[in-house]
């Protein structure tokens, strides 16, 4: 259901603004921001393979060429030694990659992105904006979200993307669980945001209940201070980019 809703979102965000890259389920380290996340990974890619061939290739030219007896012994000796010294430097390399580790890659459901001027690089896409989807609020998943924003926030280089939640969820105190952080998430968008406000008012009208009026407050709150946004705001924004 997940993928389906990145889909969907995807194309609807691609319809508002064509003149933008919109992408369901791609990793962060695609983008300028982010490339450098990658290295690690490029390096681990073994040449040893590549260079072995090589010489082996080098080694059967030699044993098929008509070269006197010394200069032939000399060449295979001289293969080995490079055959053995890359090898080495391979070994070297990748234990000084694994003391240095790796940063895990996150996928962002949903990525807004458009060509930098001037980068030819693979990785030329500038991020504007990355959106976490979700159906509804799990309270053991609750973070999930934050920690994807606050691990974006910190594993940039450049100006950060807009990073926002976008939701179903019809529980205020679960909408407050997540729209009331430290800033990891810019935003919650629902996805039909005046229908629950009036649901809600409808549920707390006349009544003298505490919890109730709790929490109709907190959802207000959570409105005023523009922590939760409806979901066509999010799509004008996007088209405004």
């Amino acid at each position: 259901m997940a993928d389906m809703m990145s889909i969907d979102l995807s194309q609807h965000f691609q319809s508002s603004a064509p003149h933008l890259t919109v992408t369901p389920e791609k990793s962060l380290d695609s983008f300028e921001q982010y490339s450098h996340l990658s290295a690690a990974t490029e390096l681990r890619k073994s040449m040893a393979t590549e260079v072995a061939r090589t010489v082996n290739d080098l080694r059967s030219f030699a044993v098929k060429s008509p070269i006197v007896d010394d200069a032939h012994t000399r060449l295979i000796a001289h293969l080995d030694k490079i055959d053995h010294e890359v090898l080495q430097a391979e070994t070297k390399r990748l234990e000084l990659l694994d003391l240095l580790g790796e940063e895990s890659v996150l996928k962002l459901d949903i990525t807004i992105s458009r060509a930098t001027p001037g980068v030819a690089s693979a990785a030329a896409q500038h991020l504007i904006a990355g959106l976490s989807l979700k159906w509804t609020l799990r309270t053991d998943r609750a973070q999930d979200c934050r920690s994807q924003g606050s691990k974006m926030a910190s594993l940039r280089r450049g100006r950060m993307p807009h990073f926002a939640a976008v939701t179903m969820e019809p529980r205020p105190s679960m909408l407050n669980l997540l729209g009331r952080g430290s800033g990891d998430v810019d935003c919650l968008y629902h996805l039909d945001l005046p229908a629950l406000s009036q649901a809600i008012d409808e549920y707390c009208s006349g009544t003298r209940r505490k919890d109730r009026l709790k929490m109709r407050d907190n959802f207000r709150r959570l409105c005023d201070q523009r922590r939760l946004r409806d979901y066509d705001e999010l799509r004008s924004y996007v088209s405004t980019l």
